[in-house]
């Protein structure tokens, strides 16, 4: 522990190490607060993205079930393989209060009909509705995983300045002020000392003045 210095100076000092805390812990407050607010923002849209992802979901689910009726299921399994394809995905950094977050970039999912790698010929409004919908799941997918990622590291952050908070308020400061009243005690404890003394001296300076030479 470092060596307190019970002097004015290092009263001084202790007590511009207290403001500075003080200063640090409330912007820290006002930086969570804002990742608090952008945090909410973020579960509510994910939270939203679910609910329309498992709506998505059960409606392929439904359009591939009467693609294979009307077709049957290794024909829409074949024309399946052959829509087949890479979605290239692309992370980019954004800095949002100060936080270095990982956005997800993709090209659009969706595709034309004709754009799809099966014929126009053997295919039909049921193979084209099940595809459609699962492009639309594989495009909420990646949505919602974007904002997951968001949200996680917006958690980390929030936990991580919590702690600089609560370090700073139950521990950093506490000490300082711990130090300060020390010092002072310290300087009160000189003050009321020297003013002893003081008061003996000119009693004694008096009483020889009224002795005489």
């Amino acid at each position: 522990m470092e060596q307190i210095t019970a002097t004015r100076t290092g009263l001084l000092r202790c007590r511009t190490r207290i403001s500075l805390a003080a200063r640090g812990r409330d912007v820290l407050k006002e930086k969570r607060d804002q990742l608090m607010e952008e945090f909410r923002r973020v579960a509510d849209v994910v939270l939203a993205g679910s609910g329309a992802l498992d709506r998505a979901a059960t409606e392929g689910r439904s359009a591939l079930a009467r693609a294979e009726a009307a077709h049957g299921a290794e024909e829409v399994m074949s024309l399946g393989l052959a829509t087949r394809r890479e979605i290239p995905l692309q992370a980019r950094t954004a800095t949002v209060m100060g936080v270095r977050i990982a956005n997800i970039e993709y090209e659009p999912v969706g595709r034309p009909r004709i754009g799809r790698g099966y014929t126009l010929a053997g295919s039909s409004a049921y193979i084209d509705r099940a595809a459609e919908g699962f492009e639309s799941v594989v495009s909420l997918l990646l949505e919602l995983a974007a904002e997951e990622l968001r949200l996680r590291r917006l958690v980390d952050e929030i936990a991580t300045t919590t702690r600089r908070v609560n370090a700073l308020e139950s521990v950093v400061i506490p000490q300082l002020e711990h130090e300060q009243r020390t010092i002072q005690s310290v300087l009160d404890e000189r003050e009321r000392q020297d003013h002893f003394r003081l008061k003996r001296y000119m009693a004694r300076r008096a009483a020889r003045a009224e002795a005489g030479p």
